[in-house]
């Protein structure tokens, strides 16, 4: 009975000893210096760290590694944030509302679980000597940072930067992106270069000055271009994009200075290849390979060209309206319902150019899906069989 005794009283002092010590405590609240100071001792913090809403200037010492989170939301008065030693997080770093915040100083951070950092409009700099080269997330919004240095991951499950009007480049060494890439609603001159990007599962564009995507063979999912001012696109060693069970699209949307689209080695398209609204596009021949579209092409703007001389199935339908001249061939026609096996429309000099499923309307009447005349449409004459028209695949992300 004595022996029962000891044992349930040494667990008992155990456990208190336990909550005692705030090195293995659940969550901690700081709510000043001097109770961040009592955590110094902590080489390693076992739960989450939240920073309350009193503080102005705030240093973490001692502390290595954090199991949990890092908290820092609506500390409306925090100026600085510094962390010396800090080298992991294995949770979120989430800093979020933070309108003075004008100092980040985590010099030996490498590895986080996730970045969320949402409304830091002061934030210009990250602070991130050492560089961050492990985090399974990252998004980053509202902020006024003009480069992402300190952040060059290899691998990420999504990647998300938006609404940062000041950022200037987005070069992220990554190879792989397992869930989502965005770039959207940067500064309208952004840079997005990913020069070792060699797969992704989706990824959309939107607001760019300029994309380089130099190493990228597949992508799994989606790829879009909304609203950017890009002059040229390349993806040179891109090869499919999309699966046989999810689809997957190719859509270019709004681009207005978007002159030459290539991907020279792209072959299959699980979904659609879009160009709508592309207004300086004249030419779309930058697909040679592409010989089969699971979906549809849907194409429409001012283009005056397009070739696909590879191409040989495509499973939807085929939509091609221009404002231009265009001469879609009776020959085209004559493949209707061989290549393409969904509904084929090519028209030329169409007032109000639209999308798959639009009836065309012509200077002078409506559409009659045959030839209109000057502008080519061609594809390669060993697939005499094949609709040329079938050529365009829509895509929309």
């Amino acid at each position: 009975m004595l022996g029962k005794l000891l044992i349930t009283s040494l667990a008992v002092m155990g456990a208190a000893n336990a909550q005692r010590n705030p090195c293995s405590a659940t969550s901690t609240t700081v709510e000043s210096q001097a109770d961040l100071d009592a955590l110094q001792s902590c080489t390693t913090l076992a739960g989450d760290l939240v920073l309350g809403t009193n503080l102005v200037i705030a240093t973490i010492n001692g502390i290595r590694t954090i199991r949990g989170d890092l908290i820092a939301a609506n500390c409306v008065d925090l100026q600085q944030l510094t962390a010396p030693e800090l080298s992991s997080i294995e949770g979120k770093f989430n800093m979020t509302s933070l309108t003075v915040l004008n100092q980040l100083n985590f010099n030996s951070l490498r590895s986080v679980g996730e970045i969320y950092w949402q409304t830091l409009p002061a934030l210009s700099n990250l602070g991130l000597a050492a560089q961050v080269t492990q985090a399974a997330r990252v998004t980053i919004t509202d902020t006024i940072l003009e480069s992402l240095s300190g952040i060059n991951l290899v691998t990420t499950q999504r990647f998300n930067i938006n609404n940062n009007r000041y950022l200037k480049e987005v070069k992220v060494q990554l190879t792989n992106i397992t869930d989502s890439l965005a770039i959207e609603f940067n500064s309208p001159s952004v840079e997005a270069s990913f020069p070792n990007l060699t797969w992704a599962n989706n990824a959309t564009f939107r607001s760019c000055g300029s994309v380089e995507l130099p190493s990228l063979a597949v992508v799994n999912g989606s790829l879009g271009f909304f609203e950017n001012t890009i002059e040229t696109l390349s993806a040179p060693k891109l090869t499919a994009v999309g699966t046989g069970t999810e689809g997957g699209d190719i859509t270019f949307a709004n681009n207005d200075a978007l002159v030459n689209v290539s991907m020279p080695q792209l072959q299959t398209i699980f979904g659609t290849l879009q160009f709508v609204n592309d207004s300086n596009v004249k030419e779309i021949t930058g697909f040679p390979e592409l010989s089969v579209v699971h979906g549809s092409i849907d194409i429409s703007g001012d283009f005056e060209n397009a070739t696909f001389p590879s191409i040989r199935d495509i499973r939807g339908g085929f939509n091609l309206q221009t404002t231009a001249e265009f001469d879609c061939s009776e020959e085209f026609d004559r493949y209707e319902g061989s290549i393409v096996k969904g509904k084929y429309v090519c028209e030329g000099v169409v007032t109000n150019p639209g999308t798959e499923g639009t009836d065309p309307t012509k200077n002078g009447g409506s559409g009659s899906n045959k030839k209109s005349s000057a502008g080519k449409f061609t594809v390669n004459k060993s697939f005499a069989a094949l609709p040329a028209l079938a050529l365009f695949a829509a895509f929309v992300l």
